[in-house]
């Protein structure tokens, strides 16, 4: 018991001596990121093309720091990530062939997350007022919603150019999806809202003074998680085309960041010297 008992207060005295040195930044963080989605089925790709796009986020980023290399980053942002799918002539001309195509598609989607990185970072030159870094760790994102616009050679034999809808996100079992009546909604009964992906990139911190630094870095999202099971989902006056929810998403990600230092062994002592002062008087 006396050698658990001096181990528990080694590492008490360890975890207090590396938080003495250890400093809070935290700030405002923008930036853009280039999507790539990777779709499960591989036989889309001789029907459909779709393409990187570019979106953008921001949020409030959190950094972790001590007088070592190594350094704790987290942050909360608001992502966009948008997709779009137009046919091919091998889609188009699947009907003939006993397929769902047979018609032109044209599908755009933008769907909205919450996201929450938890990045390991190696700070490199950490004495200089221009240093670099390496980070890499999880990240986990929260499906809150979408909209999309779909234009079809079928809606335009039914007098419509399109269909605009939002996501909605319902529980149902497939007799109540049909008799679902939900217009302009893109019904999705078995959507993973919580996603997941694993990050790792670079970047420059600038440091300005012991209480500011701007961040630059740009790091790659590895998506693993699928937006949603196709089986279950319902979008009314769409016809024969059916969007293909079984992707994830690759994010090349750069943003920017000014953090504000917190130091709290610093506020520490300030207030033990005002207390001594006021004592003095």
């Amino acid at each position: 018991m006396r050698i658990k008992n001096k181990l528990v207060l080694v590492m008490c005295v360890m975890m207090w001596s590396t938080s003495g040195y250890a400093q809070f930044w935290f700030g405002p963080k923008v930036g853009g990121q280039l999507l790539t989605p990777r779709y499960q089925e591989e036989a889309r790709k001789d029907s459909f093309n779709t393409t990187s796009k570019v979106n953008w986020h921001a949020g409030i980023a959190l950094d972790y720091s001590t007088k070592n290399n190594f350094e704790v980053h987290t942050e909360l942002t608001y992502v966009r990530v948008n997709n779009r799918s137009r046919s091919t002539s091998a889609y188009e001309t699947s009907l003939s062939a006993g397929g769902l195509g047979g018609q032109y598609v044209d599908s755009k989607t933008t769907n909205h997350f919450i996201s929450a990185p938890l990045m390991a970072r190696l700070v490199f030159f950490k004495d200089s007022k221009i240093m670099l870094m390496a980070q890499v760790g999880p990240r986990l994102s929260y499906w809150l919603g979408g909209t999309g616009n779909l234009r079809t050679d079928e809606l335009q034999e039914n007098d419509r150019d399109e269909i605009k809808y939002d996501v909605k996100f319902m529980d149902l079992t497939q007799e109540e999806l049909v008799e679902a009546n939900e217009p302009n909604k893109f019904i999705v009964s078995k959507p993973n809202r919580l996603q997941y992906a694993l990050d790792f990139g670079f970047g420059t911190i600038f440091e300005f003074s012991p209480t500011s630094r701007l961040i630059l870095d740009a790091k790659y999202s590895f998506g693993h998680s699928n937006m949603a099971f196709n089986e279950g989902n319902k979008l009314d006056g769409g016809g024969l085309y059916k969007e293909d929810l079984e992707y994830r998403t690759n994010m090349l990600v750069v943003s920017v960041a000014y953090m504000y230092g917190y130091d709290v062994m610093l506020r520490r002592k300030g207030k033990s010297t005002m207390k001594v002062k006021y004592k003095r008087k």
